[in-house]
This record gives structure tokens, sequence and C-alpha cells, in this order.
């Protein structure tokens, strides 16, 4: 199946569902200043999963869902596997310090936000969508749920860490989460622009295979993969090149 995976006629059937589904999905989900995920990066997740039929995957800070739901929606349709989404929901948890220039506008979205409510809508839209067999909401901090998972010997074969960007939380996602991968296995590290961000990407850059990265104005992210041949790397590198260039 590895050998086929790439096979274009398969490739360009899975991303055009997909592609349909998350637009769809993402209509009835707003971006706002609390965040977000582009088509791109909800494409890239959805088709990994779908291709290398990944039985389980982490999204770090769900917020709304924009980048859980299209990885629940490729488990749904294609791995049959499931998406655990972390998050506390907690105005404690959401505060940040190392981005100075954003500091009013975040300090004003925690003041104004309503986290239980966010937590009821993306409860009510797994619930209206019977996504109960593919999706779990983990409503904790990132740190306090690494410890459920090792008890329960849960690994991931894609990670998407988009948590609190402050550089001390982002370096504990990657410390906390890298153990957790499977042999073959991906990580999405969103916002590898910011300052605070770099310390986790130069990290992983040692420790995995930077496949590529999306640097565009608000919509910036890398893929690491873990445990790929040259020649998987290169196909993943042809994928993420393909995807990158849609016009959306």
């Amino acid at each position: 199946m590895m050998n086929n995976i790439f096979n274009f006629f398969n490739y360009k059937s899975v991303e055009n569902v997909l592609s349909d589904a998350i637009k769809k999905n993402h209509s009835i989900i707003p971006t706002d200043d609390g965040g977000g995920c582009s088509h791109q990066k909800a494409l890239l997740m959805s088709v990994l999963i779908a291709k290398f039929k990944i039985k389980r995957t982490a999204d770090i800070g769900v917020y709304r869902g924009r980048s859980l739901f299209p990885q629940v929606i490729a488990h749904k349709l294609y791995s049959k596997g499931i998406a655990f989404g972390i998050d506390p929901y907690s105005k404690d948890a959401a505060i940040q310090f190392d981005k100075p220039e954003l500091q009013h506008i975040l300090d004003e979205f925690i003041l104004n936000t309503d986290f239980n409510e966010l937590y009821e809508r993306v409860s009510e839209i797994i619930e209206s969508n019977k996504y109960q067999e593919h999706c779990m909401i983990v409503r904790k901090k990132s740190t306090d749920a690494v410890s459920e998972f090792i008890n329960k010997k849960i690994k991931f074969g894609l990670i998407h860490i988009d948590g609190n960007h402050d550089a001390k939380f982002v370096m504990e996602d990657v410390h906390n989460y890298l153990p957790l991968l499977e042999d073959k296995s991906f990580i999405v590290l969103d916002d590898v622009s910011w300052n605070s961000v770099k310390p986790a990407y130069s990290l992983l850059k040692n420790e995995m295979i930077l496949i590529d990265e999306f640097i565009y104005e608000n919509n910036d992210f890398a893929l690491f993969g873990k445990g790929f041949s040259v020649t998987q790397v290169n196909n993943l590198k042809k994928l993420f090149k393909k995807i990158k260039s849609l016009k959306v």
C-alpha cells in the first residue's frame, strides 16, 4: 500500500472529497482573534490521515475546531480512527505574553470570550454530525492530558501543535508529545514564523525530518515527519507542494 500511496488518481479523488468536506465544515466555523486553521493546513492533515490510514491523531489547541474537524472527517471517511482534541477551554490557559505587538488584542479576546460556550459549541458539532466514534474532547491542559495518554498507552500518527504560543508552553508540548509518536508519524507545528515558536521549530528539526513549511501572511505552519524513507520524504514534499499551491 505504501508504494502506491501517492498514486495520482487516488490522491486527486481523496483530495477533492476532503477539500469539499472541509470547505463545508469551515463555512460554519469562523476565524477570529482566538485562532483558526487555513484550508491548506486542514487539507494537508486530512489527506495524510486518509493516505496513511492514521488511526489516532492529537489536536492541541482545539478552540472552535477548524483544525480538529477536518481530522475527524478524514477518520470517519477513510481511516476509521479517532482524533483527540486537547483544550482546557479556560481563560487562565489562554493568557499569552510572548507576542507583545498583539498583547492588547489577545487580552481583549480573553476578556470577552466565554470559553464554556466555545466548548459547548464544539460538543454540539460533534453530536449533530455523529462524530462521537471518531472524536474525543479532552478538556485539560496538554501538560495534564499527556499522563492520560501514557497511562492508556495511546500513541499518535499525527500531532497538531497549536496551543498556547508562549515559548515555554510550545516547548512543553514538543517535549511531552514527541515520545507519544508512532514509529512512522507526523507533527504539524503552527505559526512557525513567531519568535516564541522558533525554539520548538529548531528542536523538531533536530529530532525529525522537516518535510516543508508554508509561510504566507497569517497562514504559516511546518510539517515534520519521522520514520520515512528518502523516497517517501520526497513524495511527501510533492504532496505538500501540491496542497500549498492550491488557490482557495
